[in-house]
Order: C-alpha cells, then structure tokens, then sequence
C-alpha cells in the first residue's frame, strides 16, 4: 500500500499560460500586435531603467526626468532583444559592507508606512545599502486581476486598471514633493498608457501568454521602488533604483518555477554598476527576466527570494526581511496560545518549517545565502524593539526569552487543505511501473506531493 499527502493545485488563473510560438489560428493577428506592443513598452515605457535593444542604463533619478529615447532600432522578435555588450565592466564591490532590506507589500501598502521605510534606511549606518521592495499592499493581486479579466473579454479592465492609476496617485500626491511627483506621475502615466494597450491585445485575443502576463503584473515593484527612491532623496540621501528586470537573470524550469542563474546575473550586476556605483539602491522585487531579455517573475512570494539572490551577488553582511510580526513562532499562535518567538533557527531547520507549513519564508529563499553563511533576520516594522528571528549556521538553541531548549523538538508546523490517497490491492505486488502511474496521474492533475509512505 502506498499513502501520499498532497496540497491541491495552483488554479491555471493564476499560475498563467504558456504558449511557445505563434500559429495559424485566429487569433495570431492580436498576438503579434500584442508583441508589438510589449516591444514598444521595453523601448518607451522605461526611459530610466528599461533596456532593449541597446545600452544598459542606469535607473537613477533627477530633478528634471529625462526622456529622451535612444535612435535604437526595436528588432522583430522578443527572443532577439540583447544588451549592448560594450557596456565597460566594472567590479561591485562585495562583502560586509552591504546591508540587504526587504521590505512587503503590507510595509509599502501607504505613504506613511513608505516615509516610514524611507526612516529605516536612513538610519541604516551600513555603508552600502541594498532594498529590495515589493508592490503596494493588493497592488499585485490587483495586476493579476486585469489580466484575468482582460483575457476572460471583461470589459471592467478598463475601470480596474483605473483603481491601480488612482491608488499610486493619491499616495504620490501624499508623499513626494512637486517636482518629484512631475517626474513619477510622467512615468506612472506612460506605463498606464502601454498597460492598457497591451491589455487591449490580451482582450482581443482571449487569453494572455505567460511572458505578457509577467510584464503587466510586474509594474507594481516598479512604481513602488521610484516612490520609495524619490522619498529617500527627499531627505537628502542620495540613491538610486533598480529595475531588476535588467540585472536578476532566471531560467525557467517548470510553469510555476523558475531558477536563478547566477553566473549570467552577477555579469549583468557588474554591467549596471559601472554605469555609477551608488552608495544606496532601490531595487524592484518579485521581477526578473529570463536570458533573453523577456520580463519574468519570481512567482508568488518571490520578493523574499530576489532579497536573498541578490545578497547572495553582493555577498551581504546580512539580509533582513521586514513584515507586520516580531519573528517566527514556535507554532501557529492562532492555533497554540502558547507559541513563542525563535530567536535562532538554522538554515535547515527554517527551511524544514517553510517546506511543512509554517510561515517562515519561501523554502527556495534560504537557498542563496546558505552557500556563503549570510543570516537573514525577521523583524516586524511595527514593533522596531522587537529584535526579531535570525536564521543563520548552527545558532544555539533557545527560546523567545533567551532561555535554553532541552527539548529537541523546536516547533511545530501545520497545514492545511491536504488530502491523505491511499493505493492498495493484491493486483500492485510485483507489477513494474505501478509507482510511475500513480505519481502520473497526480502530476496530471497539479497536485503537490509531500509525503510518501510504502508498506510491504
């Protein structure tokens, strides 16, 4: 007999399509105006942080936005997108003198919470700084939302996409001075200008490829990095933003995962750095691109794993991730009123929690800075004396209050929606190939495997 635990799948609404090529059909035509379309974006809809089709620029900010668009010519296809590779390489400077931020949606949902982090950082006595932000609070299921819309042929795209205009505008107008707001709406409104367009084609064609569905979503790190960039320099502090788009390099490696590809990332790090080496930088999480130029993403969760892959390149003293708890618990305090915070966990046994259930981070997350023993601490923004959780190598082992565990169970992790499959019958015993069928059809039908048991 066999017993499998599995989670249920991913609905496809979310995960997206992939379509490999064009075909004959119908709706050839939207796709490649759609192409057209993203194209244009790569060229247009970035003029301080895109590239495409030429030199690498920096996405640093001044008074006065320059707008200029380069003479280069866009190429017929997404795949022929390529950096210039002239661009003078220049070495980034590495080690304990990076600090890493990372900063979520619920940190960045206001103006106030992002003047907030704005004051964190400045605090940060580091001499390199390296912040990682997610999009505004809801931002990012709002952006996942017009394409299910716009791909379902729901006109009401067209008055959400109006929502996420409304929402970055009413916190710029809150937060930035009048010479900074010009700039950032000048760019908030030509996005909105591509976005619609390119949901348009979406609309048309009746569903959205994975790659174009990946460039709409990912516009809410970008508009939250300048505003968090802008509130920074308006208390003095030079800095500039990062498009990770031009320096986060992935290979996709199944629908819903993708791995980072350190060696291609680290040389295009290299390449936006010798454009000029800031002392802070604002920096877009959750996005990436694969090796040939086309937007991507880390998927869900993913700012937590670019915060880590991007410290990993910079070999940072310390990565910190900030949300709205003082650590990770012992248990789910709504299920176990006597749950404490960690003050230590190791790289594996944080992982173990992740991978069980527990809200901890991303398993994937802990991978990056394990190679080179960089900790990462969870602190809650909300309660800056809470000294929060730092998982690293080998901590010792105590409690929220500092005291020695004896126990050697540390925690517990739960999870929910599983379902227990049991497999039995006399027909199974010594029948070649009964395993791969069963795991088959599981995969079939996106199901998450986590635990296997056999009995003779």
């Amino acid at each position: 007999m066999r017993s499998m635990a599995m989670s249920p799948p991913v609905p496809a609404a979310v995960l997206g399509r992939r379509y490999t090529h064009f075909s004959d059909d119908p709706i050839s035509a939207s796709h490649l105006f759609a192409s057209t379309i993203f194209l244009q974006s790569c060229a247009r809809s970035k003029p301080v942080g895109w590239a495409c089709g030429g030199g690498l620029r920096i996405s640093c900010f001044s008074k006065r936005v320059k707008r200029a668009i380069s003479n280069n010519h866009i190429l017929a296809s997404i795949a022929d997108v390529s950096l210039d590779q002239t661009t003078e390489i220049s070495k980034v400077p590495k080690g304990d003198m990076w600090s890493v931020h990372k900063f979520g949606g619920t940190c960045m949902g206001t103006a106030k919470r992002i003047q907030n982090v704005a004051e964190i950082i400045l605090q940060d006595s580091s001499e390199r700084k390296l912040v990682i932000v997610s999009a505004m609070s809801k931002v990012t299921d709002m952006m996942y939302n017009l394409v299910y819309k716009a791909q379902s042929r729901d006109g009401s795209y067209v008055s959400a996409l109006d929502d996420v205009f409304e929402k970055h505008l009413l916190t710029a107008k809150e937060l930035l001075d009048v010479d900074d707001l010009e700039g950032f709406l000048s760019l908030l409104h030509n996005d909105i200008s591509n976005l619609k367009a390119m949901l348009r084609a979406i609309y048309i064609a009746g569903h959205a490829t994975e790659s174009f569905s990946d460039f709409v979503v990912g516009h809410g790190e970008l508009w939250s990095a300048q505003m968090l960039s802008y509130a920074i320099k308006k208390n003095g502090k030079p800095c500039c933003w990062m498009d990770t788009r031009e320096v986060l390099i992935v290979d996709p490696s199944s629908s819903n995962q993708v791995d980072p590809n350190y060696v291609e990332s680290e040389k295009r790090l290299e390449k936006w750095f010798a454009q000029q080496p800031p002392d802070t930088i604002i920096a877009t999480g959750f996005i990436a691109s694969t090796p040939q130029n086309i937007p991507t993403t880390l998927k869900r969760d993913g700012s937590d794993f670019s915060a880590a892959i991007l410290g990993s390149l910079v070999r940072a003293r310390q990565v910190t991730i900030w949300t709205d708890v003082d650590g990770v618990f012992s248990a789910d305090p709504r299920k176990v009123s006597e749950a404490v915070i960690l003050r230590t966990l190791s790289y594996q046994e944080a992982w173990e929690m992740s991978y069980f259930g527990a809200n901890v981070l991303h398993p994937r997350t802990i991978i990056p800075v394990m190679k080179y023993n960089i900790p990462i601490v969870i602190r809650n923004i909300f309660n800056l004396s809470a000294p929060g959780t730092m998982i690293c190598q080998q901590p010792q082992k105590e409690n929220g209050e500092g005291m020695i565990l004896e126990s050697v169970v540390k925690a517990f992790a739960t999870i929910d929606n599983l379902a227990l499959v049991n497999v039995e019958g006399t027909g199974m015993a010594g029948v070649p190939g009964t395993a791969s069928a069963i795991f088959g059809a599981v995969k079939d039908v996106g199901a998450n495997v986590i635990m296997i048991s056999q009995v003779h």
